[in-house]
């Protein structure tokens, strides 16, 4: 399966848009399956894509250089602020199926899916279109760490705040907040973090004391165990309160961004926000200061604690792709993607099996020590495709395999037991076949090797458009060569 997620993020407008592609490829990835993400930002963007296939590339000004690089996806997500119309119109060309992410009906979009994380989006009055929508916090996109979080102990007194925003402060409120803190809750811990993109750290770290303790560039479980021992997190209006509502963490939140006011709005209306603060306005400090009052009530910090565990359970990702890739499979019934180094004693216990043993070239049984050593070979290689196939549910329904050579691809075909008899044979050696001659225009024929008495296979492949072309002799034993040749159209 090819996954192709398109984004932006800098330092000067942050990275919330790539935290959230991040979740995503998360999700993908805890199923085997690897997108590359391809983001029009800085050198900031990189640190958040660590292990990550990812490229950085000014796509709104050559949108040609994308394309070559997105071109027949099975999945194509955009999540941007940048992009007009025009561009989702070629995205929507490029791909099987489209998924844009938005935050507040910021365009028309074209026939695709669209999501909306935002808490209450299912409100928003989007027009109704052929579009099909996943609007709400229940597919709020948010990072691994914080899918399966255990519950937290709401204090008595407030004993450790954590200050937040960002790996930039666009605003550069930290240090003011700080200060403020120092002055009126000086005996209260305070944790305060400080991304890669500040510009006022030396401000910042002039405020130290026994009470302060700096967090430069945390990871995201870092950030989960601030936010879990925090009493209260000051923060931006982002996509941390995301974070902050599953971990059920009571929160003050100003608004730093013009594109955070729905956000803040709806998270007012559903009782997680006490007050909006608003960066701009004079009076921030002493609205912050006066919701820190309220909140020294543990009542209400529960509350706010339950309203919060309550709108996100965190695991959006999960349904996100879930249901992408229920979509691919409601045509074929299954989905392909490329064999990976966990994948191998599945493929190695489908090998064995007795019939696919008896139908192979070799019919000896295969040894495991020498399967682990070919299996890592093949799947390295850049002209061996090795295709898994799954079911919705991510049975494992069989194995297809593309050997290229200089304009000819071989390839073979195993099925597993409880899912062969049921026509999905053809259906696969068709979608295969289909995703080679697309992605490697110099393969211009594509060649199966049969033995003669398996029924079954020869009727796959020729229902699939093979054509019988001889036989050959291969390891002492005859066997029927079929081909399928590209039709350019």
């Amino acid at each position: 399966m090819k996954v192709s997620i398109i984004t932006e993020g800098f330092e000067n407008t942050g990275h919330g848009h790539i935290t959230r592609c991040l979740a995503l490829y998360q999700a993908f990835a805890e199923r085997n399956i690897f997108p590359t993400i391809y983001v029009n930002g800085d050198k900031h963007a990189q640190s958040l894509l660590i292990n990550c296939r990812y490229e950085i590339i000014d796509w709104l000004t050559h949108p040609a250089k994308l394309i070559t690089h997105i071109n027949n996806s099975d999945i194509v997500i955009v999540d941007s602020y940048l992009a007009g119309r025009e561009y989702y119109n070629n995205f929507i060309k490029l791909s099987r199926q489209s998924l844009f992410i938005d935050d507040n009906m910021r365009i028309d979009y074209p026939n695709g899916i669209i999501l909306n994380g935002t808490i209450n989006a299912e409100t928003f009055p989007y027009k109704k279109t052929d579009n099909e929508f996943l609007l709400g916090s229940k597919y709020i996109p948010i990072r691994k760490e914080f899918w399966d979080v255990p519950a937290r102990k709401i204090n008595k007194d407030i004993s450790t705040v954590l200050i937040t925003f960002g790996g930039q402060d666009i605003r550069n409120l930290t240090p003011s907040i700080l200060q403020s803190l120092n002055e009126n809750y000086p005996n209260i811990h305070k944790h305060v973090v400080i991304g890669s993109g500040f510009k006022c750290q030396d401000k910042i770290e002039k405020l130290k004391n026994d009470k302060v303790e700096f967090h430069y560039t945390p990871d995201a479980a870092k950030m989960k165990e601030l936010m879990l021992n925090s009493d209260v997190t000051i923060t931006a209006a982002g996509q941390t309160l995301y974070e902050l509502a599953v971990t059920g963490t009571p929160t003050i939140a100003i608004n730093v961004a013009e594109n955070q006011t729905n956000n803040m709005r709806e998270w007012k209306k559903q009782g997680f926000l006490l007050d909006i603060i608003i960066h701009s306005d004079r009076f921030y400090l002493r609205k912050m200061s006066d919701n820190l009052k309220k909140l020294e009530n543990s009542s209400i910090r529960k509350k706010l604690s339950k309203i919060g565990r309550d709108s996100v359970d965190g695991q959006g990702p999960r349904r996100i792709v879930s249901y992408l890739i229920d979509k691919l499979c409601e045509t074929n019934g299954f989905y392909l993607r490329k064999a990976v180094e966990t994948d191998s004693e599945m493929v190695y216990n489908l090998s064995n099996d007795p019939d696919v043993r008896q139908n192979s070239i070799n019919t000896r049984p295969i040894e495991w020590d020498g399967h682990k050593e070919w299996f890592a070979n093949k799947i390295s290689q850049n002209d061996y495709l090795f295709y898994l196939v799954f079911d919705k549910k991510d049975n494992f329904i069989g194995q297809i395999r593309f050997e290229l050579n200089e304009d000819s691809a071989i390839t073979s075909i195993s099925i597993s037991s409880n899912f062969r008899g049921k026509g999905l044979s053809k259906k696969i050696i068709k979608s295969g076949c289909a995703k080679i001659f697309a992605e490697f225009h110099s393969v211009k024929k594509i060649i199966a090797f049969i033995r003669p008495e398996n029924n079954v296979s020869i009727n796959s492949f020729t229902s699939s458009g093979f054509i019988l072309d001889g036989d050959e002799l291969i390891k002492g034993h005859i066997f029927m060569k079929y081909i399928l040749d590209r039709i350019d159209k």
